[in-house]
């Protein structure tokens, strides 16, 4: 490089060891990684950190980032993103350009099937990719553009463009073979840390409701095993209301709704998808329990946040 641009331009290198270092939690598997030495990537570091006129990552402190260090990070995953789309579609090994939806991983399995067959029915004109991750992963994807579309819920800042949106309601579950005795602690499935499981936890707070934890596991299969055994209760959208489970219908507070929605990345042409994103949109709408009043939708004709909706932009 010149010494008159030193200042002026960023080695792509120097932001890739950052990243790497960072998902790999580690300077270590981070040279594994790249194919350097351990020196090498703390040097690429110390370059950066020279170039951008402060620290990365707090002194003493392992792989904790500055401020700065959180906003260079922001950047160059936008950066790396950019680099590797740009090589993926016209470099010398580039291949035609993918549609990337993205799935919260706790969608079952009958869910997936569905959401597979139908969008494979649907005519668009590019090669579909699906992937399955947590939802802050992919709302960090969706903002990077890593990834196109995803359907993504209760998010506390979703995504600009809305493709549909939709207010599913919360519902206690339980097996029927499960009878809660009155005044006896409900017994709780959950995993701590999940929205559903603070939304339960808060409303039988709330309501004074003793409880226990009868079952915790990460994955939602295995939570609603749990439930389907007659293990306890659980708070659940309508999607996951399983026909080996029932409603609980009275003894327990009542839930409130949550917000889920379809978004794009920013900049991206929706019009050529509007069949498809139908056939999504269709498949991943809440159908309403027989016993309840239907929950509604929105799609389209609700003014969204940001450039709108993909039926008002397909027309």
């Amino acid at each position: 490089m010149h010494r008159r641009h030193a200042k002026k331009n960023i080695p792509i290198e120097l932001l890739r060891a950052l990243v790497t270092v960072v998902d790999t939690r580690s300077f270590t598997k981070a040279a594994d990684t790249l194919q350097l030495t351990q020196p090498a990537i703390s040097a690429q570091i110390a370059r950066l950190s020279q170039l951008l006129g402060g620290t990365i990552f707090v002194k003493g402190q392992g792989l904790t980032l500055t401020k700065r260090g959180l906003v260079v990070l922001q950047y160059a995953r936008r950066l790396l993103a950019m680099n590797d789309e740009l090589l993926a579609t016209v470099g010398p090994n580039s291949s035609p350009r993918q549609l990337a939806v993205g799935l919260p991983g706790w969608m079952s399995y009958g869910q997936l099937m569905t959401v597979f067959d139908r969008c494979s029915a649907a005519p668009v004109n590019q090669q579909v990719s699906f992937r399955c991750d947590r939802v802050e992963r992919l709302v960090a994807d969706l903002n990077l553009g890593l990834i196109d579309i995803a359907y993504l819920c209760n998010v506390q800042d979703p995504p600009r463009v809305t493709v549909a949106e939709f207010s599913e309601q919360m519902f206690w579950v339980k097996s029927p073979k499960l009878a809660l005795g009155a005044g006896a602690p409900i017994p709780l499935v959950s995993w701590p840390g999940t929205y559903p499981d603070r939304i339960a936890v808060e409303s039988l707070e709330q309501c004074g409701m003793h409880f226990s934890i009868s079952f915790t596991a990460p994955e939602v299969s295995a939570r609603l095993a749990a439930v389907a055994a007659g293990l306890g209760v659980m708070a659940v959208p309508r999607q996951l209301v399983l026909p080996e489970i029932e409603v609980v219908q009275h003894g327990l507070p009542q839930l409130p709704a949550i917000t889920a929605g379809i978004y794009a990345r920013e900049g991206f042409d929706l019009r050529p998808l509007a069949p498809f994103l139908r056939a999504l949109t269709e498949v991943l709408a809440p159908p309403p329990l027989p016993e309840a009043a239907p929950v509604k939708h929105k799609m389209g004709n609700t003014p969204p946040r940001g450039k709108g909706s993909v039926l008002r932009q397909a027309g």
